[in-house]
């Protein structure tokens, strides 16, 4: 569950505690708050065994998420629910020998309060797996990990930004550093950021960068690094837990994870489903292959609109709530019992070229080889009927200037890692913001050195899962003649899955032609349902005042035409949905 908020000048006590239980419907977390002269500081429980507050007299340390050390054993991870990680950390940090890029591996952000000198140092990940935003004004400097709190504790709740309200409705996302809200920040990813006893400013410094300079001489070496990094992580976590389990699919990421998880453990594999269908078959398959214990969790039609309210709250403006893949899950499948539990999520983002722009006819043609597209920007002028042309203009402008920072770092690369740094520009990201909050979540793909491998490879090494099927090879051989979810066999390479993938994807596209193929096979919703619903009629209805906070963006203000009409996408009528729910809380 763990959050902080920080707040330079003084709060009220239990203040603080109302703002960060205010982002869960049920069961709200226990807080701790701590007050001085230096301020004010709050934190949410931590799931993750180790990862309490440490205070002793001069200092207060809090670590958010569940980050792996690597140097020296994770034993504390299975053992108790103390503060050995924290003191681990801030011991390390105190001899000023610690080391962010190296150090700790995985989701986090640290703050660390000199209560003496009333200095205090916020640290983010290498790629702000963990958001922090900040507010301030000319007496107040406030921190925190949930975008929405520092917007009530600053009063700022009402003053949304228009400009971005436009961006998450067309994009799902907001450039950053800018938030839903006008004066708020995302602060840096891979930095460290100091405020000083008598400044009301924040003093940033990269502790890295995502550099375009590329370390392998071949492919091979490559592959056999990401594997051994790969292992080393999920060793060091799971190597002395009995109790553990990870999300399956149709795919080969949770294959490969797999392949990785210790044989001794009590091994639990969960899929969430509509129901039992080709994916979930294809699942249960690959799981009895590793001696894993297949699990299915049903959801209702409606399940991703039920779940509206309570994962908005959770994840924040700006990010889509619909990445809650696990909400219910969580109880119903009782994930927070587990000793750590696994997923694959940025595997295709980070390895697989998730994010590097392709021909187009990939779409239509998945058994296509990948080839990037060379003529797309992320920064080419936004054009839509239903806004303002001066909102997006100024939203271009934002577009064009993360760009241009993303170049100064990464200039082959740049549109890439456009959607990649930091991390809140990934559409996908929020699915981790829900997991480590609700139980004890672990990333192998957000691993440090996967997150280093994948800012110094080419990208043709990504492009049709080259790095990836090397260094995945020797973890999927038991499922070897088991196909992937959409018609491939991920034990081998892309060329002889071209024809292998065409044959599937031919049988199944008449299939569903002629009706043979029916109902949901995927592991998502189906949104055309939910959007031809009842329910979906009334959410809109029951929300649509929320439109009057971003009139002013708007050249159609008909609520039914904006849902109803051809200009916005499914997933862009979604999100709008999400930002009328917003904002009518807002005007309550």
């Amino acid at each position: 569950m763990s959050d902080f908020i920080y707040s330079k000048k003084k709060i009220e006590k239990g203040k603080l505690t109302i703002e960060l239980q205010s982002i869960y419907r049920e069961e709200k977390p226990i807080v701790q708050e701590f007050h001085g002269d230096w301020g004010s500081l709050a934190v949410s429980n931590s799931p993750y065994n180790g990862f309490n507050p440490f205070e002793i007299d001069e200092h207060i340390c809090v670590v958010l998420g569940g980050p792996l050390l690597d140097y020296q054993e994770n034993q504390f991870l299975n053992l108790t629910s103390g503060s050995s990680g924290t003191e681990a950390i801030f011991n390390r940090y105190i001899k000023g020998i610690i080391k962010w890029d190296e150090d700790l591996s995985g989701p986090f952000a640290i703050i660390l309060v000199n209560k003496n000198t009333s200095e205090v140092e916020c640290i983010t990940d290498l790629m702000s797996f963990i958001p922090i935003y900040t507010y301030s004004d000319s007496n107040n400097i406030i921190l925190s990990s949930h975008v929405d709190v520092v917007a009530r504790i600053s009063g700022q709740k009402q003053n949304i930004d228009i400009v971005s309200a436009v961006d998450f409705i067309l994009h799902g996302i907001v450039t950053y550093p800018y938030t839903s809200y006008n004066q708020i920040r995302q602060i840096a990813p891979a930095s460290t950021h100091i405020i000083k006893a008598n400044e009301i400013k924040i003093l940033t410094k990269n502790y890295w960068l995502p550099k375009e300079k590329y370390k392998y001489n071949n492919i091979d070496q490559a592959a056999n690094d990401l594997r051994n990094s790969l292992q080393k992580y999920v060793d060091s976590i799971a190597g002395n837990m009995y109790n553990i389990a990870q999300f399956i699919s149709g795919g080969e990421d949770s294959r490969t994870l797999s392949g990785l998880l210790p044989k001794q453990c009590n091994q639990d594999a969960f899929i969430f489903l509509d129901h039992m269908n080709r994916e979930g078959k294809v699942a249960e398959k690959a799981a009895n292959s590793y001696g894993a214990k297949f699990k299915i969790g049903t959801r209702s039609k409606l399940h991703y609109l039920e779940i509206l309210s309570s994962c908005v709250n959770l994840v924040g403006a700006g990010s889509q709530y619909i990445h809650a893949h696990t909400f219910g899950f969580h109880k119903s499948c009782k994930l927070n019992e587990y000793s750590a539990v696994f997923g694959g999520l940025f595997s295709d983002a980070l390895l697989k070229g998730a994010r590097i722009k392709k021909l187009s006819s990939l779409d239509r043609f998945p058994f296509l080889p990948q080839i990037k597209r060379l003529n797309y920007s992320s920064a080419t002028p936004l054009k839509n009927d239903y806004f303002q042309t001066e909102v997006l203009e100024e939203l271009t402008k934002r577009r064009q200037a993360h760009l241009k920072y993303v170049k100064s770092i990464r200039k082959e690369s740049a549109e890439e890692w456009f959607e990649l740094w930091p991390s809140s520009m990934n559409v996908n990201i929020p699915n981790i913001h829900v997991n480590r909050r609700l139980f004890r979540s672990y990333e192998p793909f957000m691993s440090k050195d996967v997150v280093k491998m994948s800012a110094t490879v080419p990208q043709d090494w990504k492009l049709n899962r080259k790095l990836f099927q090397k260094a995945a090879k020797p973890l999927l051989k038991p499922t070897k003649w088991l196909l992937h979810g959409d018609g491939r066999l991920p034990y081998f390479s892309w060329y002889i899955n071209i024809f292998i993938q065409f044959v599937i994807w031919f049988f199944r596209t008449i299939g569903s032609k002629i009706g043979l193929i029916k109902g949901n096979q995927g592991p998502w919703g189906e949104w055309k349902v939910v959007m031809n619903s009842t329910e979906w009629k009334h959410a809109i209805d029951n929300y649509r005042d929320g439109i009057n906070l971003i009139s002013s963006a708007l050249k159609e203000r008909d609520v039914k035409e904006l849902f109803e009409g051809n200009k916005l996408n499914q997933n862009q009528k979604i999100n709008l949905l999400q930002t009328l729910y917003i904002n009518q809380n807002i005007l309550k």
